[in-house]
């Protein structure tokens, strides 16, 4: 049989319940911080948030990679040790690119934020655009590989990722997770790191 207890009695039980599970929660709210804390401890302090890849310092400055290279400052969301082992089939290098028109063919008609703010000051302008009449929206000029410099991004269906050139063309082919990935490699490429 349960004991029966006093309003005081069961009051002082109900408060002694509720501070040991007040203390649980507290001690569980702190173990967790702290094992977060000393998880990324190690990793930050691993490589000090620099990476230093074929004489060029990159710097992690919150989601992004920092470096300079000649007198420039670029940024990218990987550094070359993460994607090192993405093969860029391409003979295109800045220079390719300078003081000329730069298109952006992608399946959103957008440009690619990324590359676009790294080969800003190395182009003449840089401009979307249409490699084909057909799926070309937006009243979008229509480029070709021939005479025009384009980069083509596309997410990859049933294909092959990967990075390649046709004519004065490059392709960049990937599952939409790993655009970005490739779109790094290929910056590193025409910039020679």
């Amino acid at each position: 049989m349960k004991k029966i207890l006093t309003r005081a009695q069961e009051s002082k039980k109900t408060k002694r319940n509720q501070l040991i599970i007040g203390l649980i929660l507290v001690g569980l709210m702190l173990f967790s911080t702290a094992g977060y804390a000393i998880g990324n401890y190690g990793e930050d302090t691993a490589t000090n948030g620099k990476v230093d890849y074929k004489g060029i310092t990159f710097t992690r400055n919150a989601d992004y990679w920092d470096f300079s290279l000649n007198g420039q400052s670029y940024m990218t969301q990987y550094n070359p040790e993460e994607i090192k082992d993405i093969n860029v089939s391409t003979s295109i290098i800045l220079s390719d690119y300078s003081d000329k028109p730069l298109y952006f063919a992608t399946e959103s008609g957008q440009l690619e934020l990324e590359l676009a703010t790294n080969l800003a000051n190395s182009v003449l302008r840089l401009q979307s655009a249409c490699i084909s009449e057909k799926n070309c929206e937006n009243n979008l000029p229509i480029k070709n590989c021939l005479t025009d410099n384009v980069i083509v991004i596309k997410e990859a269906v049933n294909q092959n990722e990967g990075v390649y050139q046709e004519g004065n063309c490059v392709f960049i082919t990937a599952e939409y997770s790993n655009l970005t990935k490739y779109e790094d490699a290929f910056l590193f490429k025409i910039l020679k790191i």
